[in-house]
């Protein structure tokens, strides 16, 4: 018996919920998307949310530390740099994986960040950024009070990074 499969234009529709699951994966978080690429690929990217703000972690083996730019301004990071190629003395180079040349990448972070406590290390070919939140954006305790008490607001500051 042959089995026949019937057309239907219902099927093309695509849900509200799945149309807007699909929106907020591909604005977001997605380094991939949202950084611009290097060669034949985008670096490799982390983002991490700590209460005091955000560790951005990029992969970038075989560039020099002193040849990278990071720029902060607001929610917008941009990284800037350049991988030059080795040169070996009489060698001819067959193929090649590693990206070279220049890049820039840049990307929306979920919420300000305050420039000035920006911090940068590069250690064993991963670049790591720590971002302060701006204090506005930081996470605040409310302490509930009985009777006409106003209330009082705590900041949660960690003691280190």
């Amino acid at each position: 018996m042959a089995f026949r499969a019937y057309w239907s234009p219902s099927s093309e529709f695509v849900s509200l919920r799945d149309a807007m699951d699909r929106l907020v994966a591909d604005s977001f978080i997605s380094p991939r998307n949202l950084l611009g690429s290097v060669g034949a690929g985008a670096l490799p990217a982390n983002l991490f949310e700590t209460a005091d703000g955000y560790i951005v972690q990029l992969a970038v083996p075989g560039i020099d530390p002193e040849k990278v730019d990071v720029t902060v301004k607001g929610a917008t990071l941009q990284v800037k740099g350049e991988r030059i190629a080795p040169q070996f003395e009489q060698a001819e180079q067959i193929w090649s994986g590693i990206a070279q040349g220049t890049f820039e990448q840049s990307f929306t972070l979920p919420a300000a960040v305050e420039a000035e406590g920006a911090t940068a290390a590069y250690e064993q070919g991963l670049l790591t950024l720590r971002l302060p939140k701006v204090r506005s954006a930081r996470a605040h305790t409310v302490k509930v009070t009985s009777g006409s008490a106003q209330p009082v607001i705590e900041e949660k500051v960690s003691s280190g990074s």
